[in-house]
């Protein structure tokens, strides 16, 4: 009996899934019309051995395309503790990358923190003097201490001169102090004023000049500049890449042609020139292997750079090489390690393939050093390519290590004339929503629902493994939430035994058992898109018998 209730609550909740789908659908019908091409940003491109390479003259964080998925990081709090700065972020639908990404994710890349706000200022013709300290990320960090440190000439002024330490020190005093004295005496004779933050002060009342030599003191001298958003320094989201202390510039010079675009379909593809900087760019695909193929030298001739939206590889370096699973889109680092680029969605029936950049978090500071995590913060929508154009491949490795695994994702019969790609669009994430699936029509539910078909409908149309419901309680007090993109519930044995089988998957379900958030590294590393997938089929091979 209990079988079988369990067996109708599903078939309930595909009937809810389908009807959501549905609506979805028609959401979608709606909204496209009103979707004009002119809005999605194309990245600027200059003629380069017959092809076509990103201007980075013209490219700046800013003016980047938006991201097209949601996700957060969480960094545990011992991690922060060593690190001296939280690293943790999230990041919307809609947002450019100057926005989600910190100056600490690209100190070994594009050194960013050599820059001073002066270095920036030239490049960008912008006038400090009218800029607040609120708009300098690194000011709400700093102590007096810590100010002193990164701006040595700053003890030798006197207080009077300097405002905003006036001002600190007015609020935390009670009584009445020399402000004739300059600071250096100041902290001498009171060493414990110096670990004063100016957090405190309503830092939007000051210029930046209201701090003697602040604007010419790099960015790197400053305590905690790792953990600010590239926004958050003054005219650094408006310099071109090209103009970066350590600029963008391709790596290598190999040029192929995409010959043919093959869809999921494809299978058991051995010669690639995708994968990962840790397990080398030659990664074979076993199956879903959307992919291009490719024509031109011997290196690469015949040769498929699999698609990264449907396979993923072994990535990251040192501790944080375990974030989300440890795996990230295959594709290239075409431009240095900065960024990754992925071959994302291919059409067979346009004969295109678009791709997208995918984004790390790297921690380190002068003491500790925790790695990077994979290339997972994306997609960033990049550039498009057509069969017979000629594309940029860089350095070509032949190492083979490892092999990719695919996402489960569907790119049968995808079209770019007729996809609903709508920008700034999270919550229907349409962009994956009209891949046809070429499924076994004879997996038919007993309510009269193609499992399979179901299956990859909800996957194209949510692409949320990470989704926790409510805690709701049915008529057999049966309590839980639905977990993950096909709703299962976490009060179902299968899913328990799933998450308690893994070191922390105990604390993970009272998190979820307590009704409280979890975030969407947790889900992945308890509740994989994989094992939501072998559980469906679990389910749905039951429901034939």
């Amino acid at each position: 009996m209990k079988i079988l209730k369990k067996h109708l609550i599903f078939a309930s909740k595909l009937s809810l899934s389908l009807l959501i789908f549905g609506a979805i659908l028609i959401t979608w019908q709606q909204k496209s019309i009103s979707n004009s091409p002119s809005t999605k940003i194309e990245i600027p491109t200059v003629e380069w051995q017959k092809t076509r390479l990103p201007d980075w003259n013209q490219i700046t964080f800013s003016k980047m395309p938006a991201i097209t998925e949601s996700g957060s990081f969480q960094a545990p709090k011992n991690v922060t503790s060593e690190l001296g700065y939280n690293p943790s972020r999230s990041w919307n639908v809609g947002q450019t990358p100057d926005s989600f990404t910190m100056l600490g994710d690209f100190q070994d890349s594009f050194k960013l923190q050599d820059f001073s706000l002066s270095d920036i200022s030239q490049i960008v013709s912008s006038n400090l003097q009218e800029t607040n300290l609120e708009s300098f990320g690194v000011v709400k960090f700093q102590t007096i201490d810590s100010l002193v440190k990164a701006i040595p000439d700053l003890q030798k002024f006197p207080i009077v001169n300097v405002k905003p330490i006036i001002d600190l020190l007015s609020q935390n005093l009670l009584t009445s102090f020399n402000v004739n004295q300059t600071i250096g005496n100041l902290l001498n004779e009171s060493p414990h004023l110096g670990k004063l933050n100016f957090e405190s002060l309503d830092l939007k009342s000051y210029n930046l000049d209201s701090i003697p030599g602040l604007s010419t003191t790099p960015i790197a001298s400053f305590d905690k500049w790792h953990s600010v958003y590239i926004d958050e320094v003054p005219g650094l989201s408006d310099v071109p890449f090209s103009q970066f202390p350590n600029p963008t510039n391709p790596v290598g010079m190999e040029v192929g042609i995409v010959d043919i675009a093959f869809a999921t379909d494809e299978q058991k593809r051995d010669r690639t020139i995708s994968g990962s900087d840790k397990e080398g760019f030659a990664v074979p695909c076993d199956r879903d292997c959307a992919h291009i193929e490719l024509s031109g030298s011997q290196s690469v001739k015949g040769k498929a750079w699999v698609s990264g939206k449907y396979e993923l590889v072994r990535g990251g370096r040192g501790i944080l090489s375990s974030v989300n699973g440890g795996k990230e889109p295959t594709g290239r680092n075409l431009f240095g390690d900065a960024f990754k680029v992925a071959v994302w969605d291919v059409s067979e029936v346009d004969g295109k393939v678009s791709q997208s950049l995918f984004f790390r978090v790297c921690m380190r500071n002068n003491f500790v050093d925790l790695g990077c995590t994979p290339y997972f913060i994306g997609p960033v929508p990049f550039m498009t390519y057509r069969e017979k154009e000629a594309i940029f491949l860089g350095t070509i490795d032949s190492n083979k290590n490892g092999i990719s695994t695919p996402t489960g994702l569907k790119s049968s019969g995808f079209s770019f004339n007729n996809s609903p790609i709508i920008e700034g669009e999270k919550e229907n994430n349409l962009s994956n929503l009209m891949p046809v699936s070429k499924e076994d029509c004879k997996n038919i539910h007993s309510s009269g629902t193609n499992l399979d078909a179901l299956s990859s409908a909800l996957s194209d149309v949510e692409n949320n493994y990470s989704m926790e419901g409510n805690y709701v309680c049915d008529n057999s007090v049966n309590c839980g939430r639905a977990l993950g993109v096909m709703g299962l519930m976490s009060s179902s044995p299968e899913v328990r035994n799933i998450i308690t089988s893994k070191p922390g998957g105990k604390e993970f379900l009272k998190k979820l058992d307590a009704g409280e958030t979890v975030t969407f590294l947790e889900m992945t590393q308890y509740f994989s898109p994989q094992e939501q997938h072998s559980l469906m089929e679990d389910v749905s091979t039951f429901s034939q018998t």
